[in-house]
């Protein structure tokens, strides 16, 4: 049986034997990650031959040193790519560190999204797939937001928000009252999207006037991670009306995430339209509430 002392050592020799692994791995780790002269081949081989609707990727999900030779093409910088809508792009750049391939499920296993091209670049493996025929976009809400028409409401009288500044329209003194543009996270990816914080005074609209028709519509919604961890948080409900006509109310509950939902344009005849988004909730408290909208052929 142990002696008392070999007791009392016991916690020692756990710290001793974490302390050992710790440097072990942050000593061997590098050893296996590729150089940045690896990555910075792989990135000239990338835009020496970017075409036209391709986008870059990275496993995992955290390797950034590839932006600083590429950083100024399209990036899809998300943590679960296998799920992710690629339907905007012809073609995705995956550049892959040592034992990360296996993460490319989904539609990368099932040849959904075809491999063209496999490269090695030292440490580091760079692939190309070919995806699926991409959507023409024909209207992107968020790009135009500047056409747009921006008011809210009080007491049922609008307010217009005619003030642009920044990239948003600026609707109160309250910093968090606007509509603009901006990158943030929903779920645990950045996105970029329109911000449209609701007020309890009541709806914020915002008024497109003229919109090109297309197949349909694609909106996504959601919630900032504080905004969803709010235990009192109100659903906020988005209201799509196209040409004067209900077309979709989505109601977004207080959880965070990226969602999407689609708006078949077909019944509303040959446009352009007119596309109004209205924004509420029963209780605007900490509802960080943003959205995309885009019109795909």
């Amino acid at each position: 049986m142990p002696s008392r002392s070999a007791w009392r050592l016991l916690p020692l020799s756990l710290i001793v034997a974490s302390s050992l692994y710790a440097a072990g791995f942050w000593i061997l780790s590098p050893r296996s990650l590729p150089t940045a002269e690896d990555t910075r081949a792989a990135g000239e081989h990338i835009r020496s031959n970017f075409a036209a609707g391709d986008a870059i990727a990275v496993r995992p999900w955290w390797a950034a040193r590839l932006r600083e030779t590429v950083g100024d093409l399209p990036w899809i910088p998300v943590r679960d790519l296998a799920a992710e809508d690629l339907s905007r792009y012809a073609r995705l750049w995956v550049w892959v560190h040592a034992g990360y391939e296996a993460e490319l499920g989904g539609p990368f296993a099932s040849g959904t999204y075809t491999l063209e091209e496999r490269r090695e670049f030292g440490r580091g493996t760079l692939l190309r797939f070919r995806l699926p025929p991409p959507a023409r976009i024909l209207y992107d809400f968020r790009a135009r937001l500047q056409e747009a028409r921006v008011r809210m409401f009080s007491g049922g009288a609008p307010l217009a928000c005619p003030r642009w500044e920044q990239d948003r329209f600026i609707c109160t003194n309250r910093d968090w009252n606007y509509v603009g543009r901006m990158i943030v996270e929903l779920g645990d990816d950045p996105r970029e999207v329109i911000w449209a914080h609701p007020a309890d005074s009541g709806p914020i609209e915002v008024e497109y006037p003229s919109v090109p028709h297309g197949a349909l519509l694609r909106v996504h919604t959601g919630f900032t991670p504080p905004a969803a961890r709010a235990r009192d948080g109100a659903p906020v409900t988005l209201e799509v009306e196209i040409d004067g006509r209900p077309s979709a109310r989505i109601v977004q509950e207080n959880r965070t995430g990226f969602f999407p939902a689609d708006v078949e344009l077909a019944p509303f005849g040959s446009g352009p339209h007119r596309v109004v988004f209205r924004v509420s909730t029963p209780h605007a408290g900490m509802r960080h509430f943003c959205f995309t909208a885009e019109v795909r052929q």
